[in-house]
């Protein structure tokens, strides 16, 4: 899924560096949607670049900062874009938390510590509510209407997840 965002980024964007995806990512809060750890758009870039999808178009370095290496998308690049988009557009996927997998052994578990875990699943949950709402509400103009979406999905996600926890507190 990094190749594909990292692609997808780049033909929004045009030139960039990496620290630019990463910047983009961040600024249009995508993190509620794809995990990405610095190192992972990092190598997954490079990657891409060494089987030709992008290519080096720039070495910058401004301010006594380190070098940054401005990439582009290849036309080679665009075509895996395509076929990346059709491969990963029709696969479904289970959504698991970790949690889940407590929850099969609660009865095997302390009553009061599962409840506590359960409170601590619902304080998040509130939190990544409030933080969706808060980049629905802030961030509208720089969201696509497809992220903005998928953000209502995830969320509608959440709000589903902490009805369930209410009740695992009330078992």
């Amino acid at each position: 899924m990094i190749p594909l965002l990292i692609l997808g980024l780049l033909k929004d964007c045009g030139q960039s560096s990496a620290y630019e995806l990463l910047n983009i990512f961040k600024e249009r809060n995508y993190r509620y949607l794809v995990h990405v750890t610095k190192g992972s758009l990092y190598y997954n870039l490079q990657k891409l670049a060494n089987e030709g999808f992008v290519r080096l178009v720039e070495v910058v370095s401004v301010n006594n900062y380190p070098e940054q290496h401005i990439y582009e998308i290849t036309e080679q690049g665009n075509d895996y874009f395509d076929a990346l988009m059709a491969k990963h557009s029709v696969q479904t996927d289970d959504i698991t938390l970790a949690f889940y997998m407590t929850t099969l052994f609660a009865h095997q578990y302390d009553p009061e510590q599962f409840k506590k875990a359960v409170s601590v699943q619902i304080e998040k949950t509130q939190k990544k509510i409030e933080e969706i709402d808060f980049v629905l509400n802030s961030k509208k103009d720089i969201i696509y209407d497809a992220a903005k979406s998928m953000m209502k999905n995830v969320r509608a996600h959440h709000e589903l997840n902490l009805k369930w926890f209410h009740e695992l507190l009330e078992q």
